[in-house]
């Protein structure tokens, strides 16, 4: 026992400077963002403004006329991070779409655009900035975002109305960002899709405009956003879907919690899952002015079906987790809550750290060991740091380090398992791994097909540990079958960007919600009741005001 504790220890201990690393590494700085959204008021001219009749695509475009390369940046990388910028700007048209206006600038708004943004040219061709586009940005690298932000965004000028829409925003990129890791391109397109929607809808000031947040800012309460995660939870009472409390000042309400949505793009850090969530596409749609394609292949599996235990309860009680999303023993082998990362439990020992736990968060007897900051300490899968690889556990683009006969493969089809399956004839000694194995779902019998080298293992629709099947000594624990095979028309998927593009494609409002469905009913009457209470205080006060300043 005292050899085993001693291990435990030297574990946890192993692991405080990975933690230290993990935790500060902020990949969004927009707490380092100062420059805040302007409503720009425009001029009165006939034909100035047209709106379309129908929904399209958004138009998202990029005036790299101020952007200028670092001197730390070749030539070569330069142009690529211009690609990647305007490649990730087309990845919101696969899922977001909205009526385009056309509006004509003139000199002195343009100017006041520069000033907002505070961007010291544009292009020639400012005029027809809103005419080609629903939005505009202005990217730049900026060192100031220090060694952990990795980039910042946001709203510079909203259109000036009663529901104000983003249309020119900021992107700062830091230009110490190395681009000679593998898979450096992925890992920016995922910084940049969270970045741009920054600009889009995620911003606390844009929250509070439009009615979207509780009074204290702390929760999202609008009602599609709200209905999709009370489903995606099964948790009927949810009063609201949590935002960030941790972080600097642009962190906090800026990012969703990542205790109750770790692995959806727009938590405030890096995290070994990336995925679009149904949450954060309603998000758009509660703005007013969106509206979006609802298919994002489902890999958000964090929490689902875990009902409100999984929201009210902590994450360990009594030394022992309430959900398999969450782990007690250090190292022990997990797949990602997408399974389509090989992770393994993260406990870190914080005695030697500048973070401090803070009590309602320590889980453990040593009120020094925690699992994930910035998911309130919650211990979760995590991965090892390769400062040559960013995805190296990736079951679509990783790397696989086993002997051959355990059969792994990292390709388009492939998930986590947790197996320590060997050809019955393999001389090698059988030891729990998570591997990746390449998958079919059998539709009809609501089982996953495993591939395991050239033989299969066929798993039940509920799922269970089975042991030394046919041609294999040791055994694979199935997840159950909804865990991996729920996509939408059967198209499967492993991996955001290739989920989007493989979304089915249908009108935009295919998957809206039924105005009939009661719980829609219930939100829907509570959000404007909120809203309608808040604009009558607002009128009273303002009243008050009026009254004492004329008496």
């Amino acid at each position: 026992m005292k050899t085993d504790k001693t291990a435990k220890l030297l574990i946890t201990f192993l692991l405080l400077f990975l933690s230290i690393s993990e935790i500060n590494n902020f990949k969004c700085g927009a707490d380092k963002l100062k420059i805040k959204p302007k409503q720009l008021n425009f001029t009165k001219e006939d034909g100035k403004r047209r709106l379309a009749s129908s929904y399209t695509p958004i138009k998202i475009g990029v005036d790299f006329t101020s952007f200028k390369k670092p001197s730390t940046l070749s030539n070569t990388d330069f142009q690529r991070v211009k690609s990647l910028i305007t490649e990730t700007m087309d990845e919101f048209k696969k899922f977001l779409y909205l009526q385009h206006e056309d509006i004509t600038l003139s000199k002195s708004e343009i100017n006041a655009v520069m000033n907002g943004c505070e961007v010291d040219k544009v292009s020639n061709d400012y005029k027809n900035f809103l005419i080609e586009n629903d939005v505009v940005v202005f990217p730049s690298f900026e060192s100031s975002l220090g060694d952990n932000a990795l980039a910042a965004a946001g709203a510079c000028i909203t259109d000036g109305r009663s529901r104000p829409r983003p249309i020119f925003g900021i992107l700062y990129i830091n230009p110490q960002l190395s681009f000679n890791i593998k898979n450096t391109d992925i890992y920016m397109k995922n910084l940049l899709l969270h970045e741009i929607t920054h600009i889009l809808v995620f911003t606390p000031i844009l929250f509070e405009q439009l009615g979207m947040v509780n009074k204290a800012g702390s929760r999202i309460i609008s009602p599609n956003a709200l209905l999709k995660a009370r489903q995606h939870f099964n948790c009927g009472s949810l009063p609201g879907i949590p935002l960030e409390n941790q972080g600097g000042e642009g962190s906090i309400g800026s990012h969703w919690e990542s205790r109750y949505m770790l692995g959806d793009y727009m938590i405030s850090t890096d995290y070994v899952d990336t995925v679009l969530s149904d949450i954060s596409l309603a998000l758009f749609e509660d703005t007013g002015y969106y509206k979006v394609n609802y298919y994002s292949g489902g890999l958000f599996k964090y929490g689902k079906n875990k009902g409100c235990d999984f929201i009210n309860e902590k994450c360990i009680i009594d030394g022992e987790p309430i959900s398999e999303e969450f782990c007690s023993t250090p190292r022990k082998k997990m797949c990602s809550a997408t399974r389509t990362i090989k992770s393994f439990c993260a406990i870190y020992d914080y005695t030697f750290s500048t973070i401090s736990i803070p009590k309602s968060y320590q889980y453990f007897s040593d009120p020094n060991y925690g699992g994930f900051q910035p998911a309130n300490f919650c211990p979760v899968a995590s991965v090892d740091t390769d400062e040559s690889n960013y995805y190296p556990d990736s079951c679509k683009i990783g790397t696989s380090y086993l002997n051959s006969e355990y059969g792994e493969t990292i390709g388009d089809m492939s998930f986590c398992f947790i197996s320590s399956l060997l050809p019955r004839n393999s001389k090698l000694n059988s030891t729990e791994q998570a591997i990746c194995y390449e998958v079919q779902c059998d539709n009809y019998n609501k089982k996953i097909i495993v591939h395991i080298g050239d033989l299969t293992v066929e798993c039940p629709t509920s799922g269970g540990i089975i042991s030394n099947p046919s041609g294999f000594k040791g055994s694979i624990n199935c997840p159950d079958y909804f865990e991996i095979c729920d996509f939408k028309d059967n198209i499967m998927c492993n991996e955001m960007f290739d989920c989007l593009n493989k979304k089915v494609e249908t009108d935009y409002d295919s998957y809206s919600f039924d105005i009939n469905d009661e719980d829609f009913r219930i939100i829907n009457k509570n959000y404007y009741n909120s809203k309608s209470s808040f604009i009558k205080i607002n009128i009273i006060i303002a009243l008050f005001l009026l009254l004492s300043y004329i008496f």
